[in-house]
């Protein structure tokens, strides 16, 4: 049986708080500790206004002075009216001449430390920009990992401005990284038709929002984490 996987993602612009698949998510389910849980899609018509320091993402908009979950089983994703990324880095790094070799597998092995050298392989692959490792963004990640009790549930930290989850464990970064994530433009550069092998047992239902993410050269720094409690990958962007 394949076991299919849910994902999440979440971005802050301008003072706005959202969730932001591409197009909603929608009908993605998980076995997740012996329950089912779904995606609700959101009209694109609404938006949040937040005003506290950060906001847990649970069902609906929780505006408090630091972040909480409640016990809700799932998160739903609600669409802002604006999706524009934080603005774009000043300098960005001449794309590959050569991207066909050098990302061309995954290694099943890489641990929860050695996040970043995954990260820099596929972004180099992609000849985009190297992203910073953060430590800031590596304590919001953890934190939001922590959390994410029984589901995928965002917490948007001071720092952070953009946030992607998916389930995993601590040794497959890289699966999740590829697979769960970039994979779900598998037309991106850098790939070369690995998605073909890396996407089994994920499901995208549409979602472009993570990769959009992930390969954008509007961030210049990420953090990532996953707490043992929850088995839960998040990475921070800023």
């Amino acid at each position: 049986m394949i076991s299919i996987k849910a994902l999440s993602v979440l971005a802050a612009v301008a003072g706005i708080a959202a969730a932001i698949p591409t197009p909603a998510e929608n009908g993605v389910e998980k076995r997740w500790d012996g329950h089912w849980g779904g995606w609700e899609s959101w009209s694109s018509g609404e938006e949040s206004t937040v005003t506290a320091t950060a906001v847990a993402v649970v069902t609906t908009w929780v505006e408090a002075a630091t972040p909480t979950a409640t016990a809700t089983t799932w998160a739903e994703a609600k669409v802002a009216t604006s999706t524009a990324a934080a603005s774009p880095a000043s300098s960005s790094k001449a794309a590959s001449t050569s991207t066909s070799s050098s990302a061309d597998s995954i290694s099943s092995d890489v641990s929860s430390s050695d996040y970043i050298s995954v990260v820099s392989k596929w972004r180099t692959a992609a000849g985009l920009p190297d992203l910073t490792q953060d430590s800031t963004l590596e304590g919001n990640a953890l934190k939001t990992s922590t959390n994410s009790v029984g589901g995928l549930i965002h917490e948007l930290n001071p720092g952070t401005f953009a946030q992607v989850l998916a389930p995993g464990t601590s040794t497959d970064f890289e699966d999740v990284y590829v697979g769960g994530w970039l994979c779900e433009i598998p037309t991106d550069a850098g790939l070369d038709g690995i998605c073909a092998t890396a996407s089994q047992g994920w499901s995208y239902d549409g979602q472009t929002g993570h990769a959009t993410i992930l390969t954008s050269t509007s961030y210049t720094k990420i953090g990532c984490a996953i707490a043992g409690n929850t088995n839960v990958w998040a990475c921070d962007l800023a």
